[in-house]
């Protein structure tokens, strides 16, 4: 099939922007001995994450919510960090049935409550393994960096958890566009992580993971030396927000783009498109880019305000475009948007190779 012949709205993947993305992330944490552990969060796709771990160097997998790690355990991957704390009694049950499914499941905590509710699900013989989650100054999650040793010696005080190590993610810093900015604040922090986790380390020697760091900050984050895995997301789809910052390491392909279609045309440089706020996930700032044989076209330019199903495309009045065309784009949030979509078309060229599910989506909770 040509990819023209899809139904539109339609997410594609480029197979080899894909896998160059795959091995230039892989090649270059391993360059400075480190591992990457990508998150599944960014793509939601078992064959993803999957094609990430037969690539090599992966300490394993991320999942953001229980749901996550429950659907990738179905689908055959077995070690997996959930990196948000998991904290419902009804729901760290279910985590107690997943960490007996699979070979290595892996939680952060960042509460003295949490950890006692975690616990009563792990035994001595099948305990549950656990970081400490430190606040890298985000205020979304985790402990501050001076509390962080007095909760991993808690975790460490129950028979059925392991301490394995420290996650100190700055999410907040991933999209500075000033990559010297960002790598400074990026070390500034990282560095305070890398002290919890020597701490901690020495007191108990399971401590042997020190995770974090993303697509943004990686060429900051491969520097410090007692970071063990990187948690990078993006990188293997790319979207026009990552686009928009200073790389200061390896510049990644847009290989996720978003097939559309133009429904209505009747004004001089603009048209109607059918993907409006439902098909791309609203990102002030960094508006997706609209691309012509593989190059990115500055001089059209897209807009929400059409609302929900459709999007407005501004574009040069002496280009020709009319109702039926199809046109592709790089979308503004990759992970948000994804999660807006049922499958993704594996795409070489102009060929479709095959499609997979996004079986992942709407995994919230």
């Amino acid at each position: 099939m040509n990819k023209r012949e899809l139904d539109t709205p339609a997410l594609l993947l480029d197979a080899d922007l894909f896998e160059r993305n795959l091995l230039l992330m892989g090649d270059f944490v391993s360059s400075y001995g480190k591992k990457l552990r990508p998150h599944a969060k960014t793509h939601k796709c078992p064959q993803i994450a999957k094609k990430q771990l037969e690539k090599g160097n992966c300490a394993g997998i991320c999942a953001a919510k229980l749901s996550e790690a429950e659907a990738l355990a179905a689908s055959g991957i077995n070690d997996i960090l959930i990196t948000s704390p998991v904290t419902a009694p009804m729901k760290i049950a279910r985590l107690g049935k997943l960490n007996k499914s699979i070979s290595s499941l892996k939680v952060v905590a960042d509460s003295p409550e949490q950890i006692r509710l975690l616990a009563r699900q792990g035994t001595a013989e099948n305990p549950l393994h656990v970081l400490v989650d430190v606040d890298p100054e985000m205020g979304r999650t985790g402990v501050p960096f001076g509390e962080a040793f007095s909760l991993g010696r808690f975790i460490a005080s129950f028979p059925s958890l392991i301490l394995d190590g420290v996650q100190c993610y700055a999410g907040h810093l991933q999209h500075i566009v000033s990559f010297a900015q960002r790598a400074g604040e990026c070390t500034r922090l990282m560095k305070k992580g890398a002290e919890v986790f020597h701490e901690l380390k020495k007191e108990f020697p399971s401590c042997r993971i020190y995770t974090g760091g993303g697509t943004g900050t990686s060429p900051a984050d491969v520097l410090i030396e007692e970071l063990t895995d990187i948690q990078a997301g993006s990188y293997c789809l790319m979207d026009s927000e990552y686009l928009a910052v200073e790389h200061g390491g390896p510049a990644f392909f847009p290989a996720l783009t978003l097939l559309s279609g133009v429904i209505s045309r009747h004004r001089k440089g603009e048209a109607t498109i059918d993907a409006g706020t439902k098909e791309i996930y609203v990102t002030p700032g960094a508006p997706p880019k609209v691309i012509r044989r593989g190059k990115i076209c500055e001089e059209y330019r897209y807009s929400w305000d059409f609302g929900d199903e459709h999007g407005h495309l501004f574009f040069p009045e002496n280009v020709v475009l009319r109702s039926g065309d199809t046109l592709e784009m790089i979308v503004s949030h990759c992970d948000p948007t994804v999660n807006l979509f049922d499958r993704l078309y594996v795409v070489k060229g102009e060929e479709v190779l095959d499609c997979w599910e996004i079986t992942l989506r709407g995994c919230c909770r």
